[in-house]
């Protein structure tokens, strides 16, 4: 008997994209920044929020259910220089996300909503935050 659609359970995008960093990217990754000194052990640091994104579905051919989540993506570094290759890394990670099946969940499309960009940090912390804005369709594998 197949699943009916209300018992569908996605997986979480975030933590698909988490595990992704630290597995292709080398980057501790989390929802929480670390706080105090261990916020500068950790740099680089990627910080991953979900930032919206909504439950779909399309009839082409059949009903077919996904969850199109929006993830904005922020660099930390010790300077700008290793911010930028941070976030190139990081970038190319979730690229590679597309096609792909972990934590649950398969990634049928990724894509940039808005590009690299320095963000705003608190002054004279002597720390770069770069930051973009990923889109990801996922559905439960």
């Amino acid at each position: 008997m197949p699943t009916p659609l209300t018992a569908l359970v996605f997986p979480d995008i975030e933590a698909m994209v988490i595990n992704q960093i630290l597995e292709v990217a080398g980057y501790q990754a989390a929802t929480v920044r670390p706080g105090g000194d261990d916020f500068i052990a950790a740099l680089p640091f990627v910080w991953v929020n979900r930032i919206g994104g909504v439950r779909g579905e399309e009839t082409f051919g059949g009903l077919r259910m996904f969850d199109e989540g929006r993830i904005s993506l922020d660099v930390y570094a010790a300077s700008r220089v290793e911010a930028t290759d941070a976030m190139a890394r990081v970038r190319a990670a979730v690229e590679q996300m597309q096609g792909t099946t972990r934590d649950g969940g398969s990634v049928l499309r990724t894509w940039e909503e808005t590009g690299p960009a320095v963000r705003p940090e608190e002054p004279n912390t002597d720390v770069t935050r770069i930051g973009y804005t990923a889109g990801l369709r996922v559905q439960p594998a």
